[in-house]
């Protein structure tokens, strides 16, 4: 438990590390070229300028974070294990699991739209996404990649390894992720952020690697990019409960001979 905490700190501290010296100097580099430019400071700061910001950092701090884990063999992107023969059958389960999340997460979405629970930053930078669809997929991917190889490759993992109860741990940790989704003020998109992270971590949990997890998660943001501007409705919710349901049996059941045994 201790190494899971520790895995956890290390990547918040540089996290933070590289987004308070990244985000100075760039806003420092934006403000020198409104003033350049004659205009007011902030006039330059559009939604592009945001991104390739946002996206210069985030591959900077993904970069960091991979090399950090990757060289103290603190977690690895490896195929755990599942077995040659059924990866096939594993990588399509979370494709078709994954892209029921995103059917159910748009069509949250739209709601949260109408009433007025997402700002309209948050609405612009899916908006911009969508415009600039492949640069924002392999910029996602790298950064799901990361992220998957911290939680799971690292601290997951320890944390079953410590204390082999799966059932608890990925009910705990779906509840986490459900709360730290609650920021954004969408009771709907809780439940889908706690649906999400279960489904993962059971993934994990059977076939203890991070590359079926990182295939759904772009499977995830396709399907996602797709949807934007699209209006939703009742039926949304069906297609998304009968895509995710099969895809994680095909997922897991493969996996039954070869999962830990507690």
């Amino acid at each position: 438990m201790k190494k899971a905490m520790m895995y956890l700190l290390l990547a918040l501290g540089i996290t933070l590390f590289v987004m308070f010296v990244g985000g100075a100097i760039g806003g420092f580099f934006i403000g020198f070229v409104d003033g350049y430019n004659g205009d007011k400071v902030g006039v330059s700061s559009s939604i592009s300028y945001l991104a390739g910001l946002g996206s210069g950092l985030a591959l900077i701090l993904c970069l960091i974070l991979n090399f950090v884990f990757l060289k103290n063999n603190f977690a690895s992107y490896t195929i755990g294990r599942i077995p040659k023969p059924i990866r096939w059958k594993v990588f399509l389960g979370m494709i078709i699991a994954m892209a029921g999340m995103a059917v159910l997460f748009a069509a949250m979405n739209d709601v949260a739209i109408e009433r007025g629970w997402r700002d309209d930053f948050l609405i612009e930078s899916y908006a911009w996404m969508q415009h600039h669809p492949v640069f924002s997929i392999i910029v996602i991917a790298i950064v799901e990649a990361t992220a998957d190889l911290i939680i799971y490759g690292a601290v997951i993992r320890e944390i079953l390894e410590w204390k082999h109860r799966p059932q608890i741990v990925i009910l705990v940790y779906g509840v986490i992720m459900a709360l730290v989704s609650m920021l954004e003020g969408n009771f709907m998109l809780m439940i889908v952020s706690m649906m999400m992270a279960q489904l993962q971590a059971l993934v994990y949990e059977y076939t203890r690697s991070v590359i079926p997890i990182i295939i759904g998660d772009v499977a995830f943001w396709v399907v996602t990019l797709c949807l934007i501007g699209i209006p939703s409705s009742g039926w949304w919710l069906l297609i998304g409960i009968i895509l995710v349901l099969p895809g994680l049996y095909l997922a897991v059941n493969p996996m039954e001979p070869y999962k830990p045994i507690d």
